[in-house]
């Protein structure tokens, strides 16, 4: 408890920080309680709320989201069978036919609506978000600590870290555990009815690993036209280096080349990141 002592007031400052006057009428008693309160502090006169402006969005799925979700990894799905991912795709004999098409070369933008009318009338159910949604309501504190922490330290980097006022957090069904934007700053990821997740149990350490993706998309991947597993390896040495002690079960994947760890192995690394990268595909 704070208070501030003006004429013959004193004004008690709440835990909010909101400025409550109490009349002080006997002028003794008010030299006596200003030898006893003299000690404390004084604060900010003005009542302001401390409640921090998350930097995250949860945006509610739609069937138009899911279908694309199930189109892309679709589309992709020969590169995503060759790293190994686990794949989910809704069971059905309209995505089997789709996928052997794809795999010949003939899928395209013209599959779309039958992969739409078939989530909007077989597969799509709001309720089966519900319990992901919860999971990542209780970790949104953490995961703004995390973007207020490389907020705060990426000027001292050589190279830009891209950020977003606000991520946005949609949820799927179909994919392969995670992928993301890096241009609109959002973050497709992967649950299940059971608001499950893959890889991770708390849905925070695949958050964060796709916002690093992003910041580090043009001004490092893009720019040196680094390999998938190489980009893995990086991002994932970048999470780990930075949050090592907030996110303890993270683990580094076990592809790209295992040589950058000789030069990306401490948390001061990331600062000349620009420069390891540089000398490390230029060698």
């Amino acid at each position: 408890m704070f208070f501030i002592i003006f004429e013959y007031h004193i004004y008690r400052i709440n835990k909010r920080n909101c400025v409550l006057p109490i009349v002080v009428a006997n002028k003794n008693k008010m030299r006596l309680i200003k030898l006893l309160l003299v000690a404390f502090p004084i604060i900010s006169f003005s009542c302001k709320s401390q409640t921090r402006v998350s930097r995250i969005e949860i945006v509610q799925p739609t069937v138009e989201q899911e279908a694309t979700s199930i189109w892309r990894t679709i589309n992709d799905i020969t590169f995503f069978e060759k790293q190994g991912y686990t794949i989910k795709l809704p069971k059905d004999s309209l995505i089997d036919s789709l996928i052997t098409k794809s795999k010949n070369g003939a899928f395209g933008n013209e599959d779309f609506p039958v992969i739409y009318t078939l989530v909007e009338t077989k597969v799509f159910k709001q309720k089966n978000y519900a319990q992901a949604k919860l999971e990542v309501e209780n970790q949104i504190d953490l995961i703004n600590d995390f973007v207020s922490e490389i907020d705060t330290k990426k000027s001292q980097w050589d190279w830009k870290f891209k950020m977003f006022d606000k991520y946005k957090v949609v949820f799927t069904l179909y994919g392969t555990g995670g992928s993301y934007d890096p241009d609109e700053g959002v973050i497709t990821l992967f649950t299940n009815i059971e608001g499950g997740f893959m890889k991770y149990k708390n849905p925070a350490y695949t958050i964060i690993h796709e916002i690093t993706h992003m910041g580090m998309e043009y001004s490092i991947v893009r720019k040196y036209k680094l390999a998938h597993g190489l980009k893995e390896r990086i991002v994932d040495t970048f999470v780990y280096l930075m949050f090592q002690e907030k996110l303890p079960e993270y683990k580094i994947q076990n592809i790209g080349d295992e040589n950058i760890d000789r030069h990306l192995n401490k948390k001061r690394d990331i600062e000349s990141l620009n420069s390891i990268i540089s000398e490390f595909v230029n060698k």
